[in-house]
């Protein structure tokens, strides 16, 4: 399996959103309409790497679901 250029950078910043809002796995994944699955690939790194599509729709939750701190 070969991983994208921004791979570990997608699972460090859902890590980051998941420890400032305090959600487990299964609740990241209902409120960004992933499936539990995927966000457990794409943070461990050993599933396939998020499309260009997935990763675009991730950024764009992240993003519009931050806590300014």
């Amino acid at each position: 399996m070969q991983k994208s250029e921004g791979f570990d950078n997608i699972a460090l910043k859902i890590i980051d959103y998941q420890g400032k809002h305090h959600m487990s796995d299964a609740q990241f994944a209902l409120a960004s309409h992933f499936t539990v699955e995927k966000i457990h690939g794409f943070k461990s790194m050993t599933g396939n790497s998020p499309t260009p599509e997935e990763e675009k729709e991730l950024l764009k939750f992240i993003g519009s679901n931050s806590i300014h701190s």
